[in-house]
């Protein structure tokens, strides 16, 4: 009986604590201020694509990812530009862009003082970035500029590493 009851409040509590999932076609993105409105939702969305494991089956991550790009597309309070540096590390692997991208959101809305600094986003998005694709549980395949990448952010380089 102690167990039967144990496990009832471990799972009403886990429950009760769970942030619902957005219905990402309430969302209204028209104005700025819908824009301005969505800040939440799209830090949401990229905190939903950077805490669960890769998996392109998963409609709520598909989901997640088409709002907060269209979310991105649209903002007109923040800027996410991908330079070339960005481009070569990608080389067309959308699905990791995407992730980089939930990382840039992220970053952003969390520190908005620090949105205007381009370098500063780059930096600690991909710090954010990495450190998801660290963990196995992801499932994340590294390509080589990633693998060098993480290198460098574990011997405190990343800044260097992202400017050549």
């Amino acid at each position: 009986m102690k167990c039967f009851l144990f496990l009832f409040i471990f799972l009403a509590g886990k429950f009760s604590y769970s942030q619902p999932f957005p219905n990402y076609g309430t969302v209204n993105l028209e104005k700025a201020s819908d824009y301005r409105t969505a800040d939440p939702v799209a830090l949401q969305a990229a905190n939903y694509l950077l805490s669960t494991p890769f998996d392109k089956n998963n409609q709520d991550r598909t989901n997640s990812l088409k709002f907060m790009a269209k979310w991105m597309k649209g903002t007109p309070d923040y800027g996410f530009p991908v330079d070339r540096s960005i481009g070569k590390i990608f080389n067309g692997d959308n699905d990791n862009l995407g992730l980089f991208m939930a990382a840039m959101v992220k970053y952003t809305l969390e520190n908005k003082a620090a949105s205007k600094d381009m370098n500063a986003v780059k930096l600690n998005a991909m710090s954010i970035f990495l450190t998801y694709c660290e963990n196995p549980e992801n499932k994340i395949r590294m390509s080589r500029p990633l693998k060098k990448l993480s290198e460098a952010k574990a011997n405190g380089q990343l800044a260097q590493a992202l400017n050549n």
